[in-house]
């Protein structure tokens, strides 16, 4: 391929956080969308990888790579794609560490593809499709429109004649560019001016958890399957109905409530995927159109559960007015307005609602069936995700960080989250902390660990050099970094105190700065590292280690 065969274009705001996320955490899979399928019956694996090239040839978005240009991720579109479906043998015992091998495997957004199928074959009539795509060409609305159409074109080619798709009346690139150009002048100050009022003065969620938080984000994460039956579910959906709300509405209100008891705080913001196809053309389009949203709860005064619900009620329809403001735009009004540390919450507690999907379907002489498929990368502390069913129940797994929690915890938190939704189901107008003193007792909420001791960069000594004094570089290597820092964001004096977000810095000028650190001093540095203490005295410490490490392992220094 050449340059000339591919076209590049702006990615969508929502493709850009994505792309800056990914180079902040490059090597994780927490942005994978996969599934796994079990197929029994016949299978024409020629028409299976023929199915899934032409689904990708349909959609731009599937066929899309992304470089920098001008210092800015862009979409580049392959004009055709080149897919191969890898089969290989396989015994039952051995499908669940293929599959978690083969799904967790991380993508690389330049060179790509970023969608891949592997087939393992059990037997002649009975295979397991292990599908992977980043989440930046995809989402869930996405995924049931891919195995939709793979299967209409699987059928078709299996019959000899052609899929009846009908033709896609615009691409992903085409929404990108709209978006681009609609986001400006009165309409952006508009919505920025709504979630600065929304998010000011917001906190992060006091969690309790069962080992001390580590400087460092850990990336391993487990999920916690459960169920919510189907006389709950029906309970809750006539609870959201006279409450003139929605199911998500009612298990947000009790998600809030249950971290007001857990973190013994009445300010309560919860992060959102919504789903960001307003426009009819965008339903049937495979891309990445999710926009997640901060929505901050008041829990106070002890009100009843209905009160609570229309607090909430009120906060979701608010921010669904206001959603076409990209996450990354959000979260800089947030720490430009928030308290400090605030800027924490976009990755603390996520609450999804993915839509009903069926579980099995049969086509073309193959019954395909859906089976559980966990990728162990986190995406937060806590990932709550529910999924209604065709029976009335719903499926929900709280995916959380390893490092942060036991699996013990987990169950226990689940456990109370059903409790409550059982309480409000059967009593909504009686006071919250009644409702949660029955559900969650006390004596069952975990207390935070003690902090572990801080490390002392070189230097910190006195008290006139402290975080928060001006103090001017005191060596060459701070001296460096704050040069860099004065030619990244525009600021003349530097102290090596100084916060690099509350200069201005975001997370382009984030990837940027650790491109340089690695070109001058040859070591890798995450963002993530450092997101708590952002400063050039950090920063230099960070690098001074790194390059100890590198030189002698045995004699870099150690830090508590």
């Amino acid at each position: 391929m050449t340059a000339d065969d591919a076209l590049i274009v702006e990615t969508s705001f929502a493709q850009q956080s994505l792309w800056l996320q990914h180079h902040l955490d490059r090597g994780l899979s927490a942005y994978n969308i996969t599934a796994a399928v079990r197929l029994r019956g016949p299978l024409d694996t020629a028409a299976l990888e023929y199915a899934l090239n032409a689904v990708a040839d349909r959609h731009e978005a599937l066929r899309t790579v992304f470089a920098l240009e001008d210092g800015e991720p862009v979409q580049v579109i392959r004009p055709t794609a080149a897919l191969t479906v890898p089969v290989e043998a396989a015994t039952p015992d051995q499908v669940a560490a293929a599959a978690g091998t083969e799904l967790s495997r991380p993508f690389d957004l330049g060179t790509g593809p970023l969608l891949r199928m592997r087939l393992l074959r059990l037997d002649d009539e009975h295979h397991v499709a292990l599908l992977a795509m980043h989440h930046i060409v995809t989402d869930g609305a996405s995924s049931e429109v891919f195995l939709k159409e793979l299967t209409t074109v699987y059928a078709a080619r299996v019959a000899g004649h052609e899929p009846p798709l009908d033709e896609l009346p615009l691409q992903y690139a085409d929404f990108a560019v709209w978006q681009r150009q609609t986001l400006v002048g009165a309409e952006l100050d508009r919505l920025v001016g709504h979630w600065s009022r929304a998010l000011t003065g917001a906190v992060p969620l006091a969690l309790p958890t069962d080992l001390p938080r580590p400087a460092t984000a850990g990336t391993h994460a487990v999920t916690h399957h459960f169920e919510l039956p189907a006389a709950l579910t029906q309970r809750l959906r006539t609870l959201a109905h006279e409450g003139r709300a929605t199911l998500f509405m009612v298990l947000l209100a009790a998600l809030d409530a249950l971290l007001a008891r857990y973190c013994r705080q009445q300010d309560i913001t919860v992060v959102a995927p919504m789903a960001g196809r307003a426009r009819p053309e965008l339903e049937g389009l495979i891309g990445y159109f999710v926009n997640p949203l901060l929505l901050r709860t008041d829990v106070s005064g002890d009100p009843s559960f209905t009160e609570l619900l229309g607090r909430t009620r009120t906060t979701c329809l608010d921010a669904f007015d206001h959603e076409d403001l990209p996450f990354e735009q959000a979260v800089k009004a947030l720490r430009r307005h928030g308290a400090p540390g605030a800027e924490t919450l976009p990755s603390q507690v996520l609450l999804v609602l993915q839509n009903a999907r069926p579980a099995r379907w049969h086509s073309a002489g193959i019954d395909f069936e859906l089976i559980p498929a966990d990728v162990d990368s986190a995406k937060a502390d806590l990932l709550l995700e529910v999924r209604p069913e065709p029976e009335g129940g719903c499926q929900a797994g709280l995916e959380y960080r390893t490092d942060l929690f036991t699996a013990a915890t987990a169950e226990r938190f689940a456990t109370h989250l059903l409790d409550v939704l059982e309480a409000v189901a059967q009593r909504p107008d009686e006071p919250l902390s009644h409702l949660l003193d029955a559900a969650v007792p006390a004596a069952e909420i975990p207390s935070p660990p003690a902090a572990p001791a801080g490390s002392q960069a070189p230097g910190q000594t006195g008290a006139e050099d402290t975080p928060g004094a001006r103090v001017d570089p005191r060596t060459p290597l701070e001296e460096e970094i704050a040069a860099i820092w004065r030619e990244l964001l525009g600021w003349d004096d530097i102290g090596v105190y100084d916060n690099f977000y509350d200069l201005g810095g975001q997370s382009l000028l984030a990837v940027r700065l650790v491109a340089q650190l690695r070109d001058r001093f040859g070591v890798e540095v995450s963002p993530n590292e450092l997101y708590s203490d952002f400063t050039v005295a950090t920063v230099a410490w960070t690098v001074l280690c790194r390059m100890a490490e590198e030189d002698d392992p045995a004699d870099a220094p150690v830090t508590a």
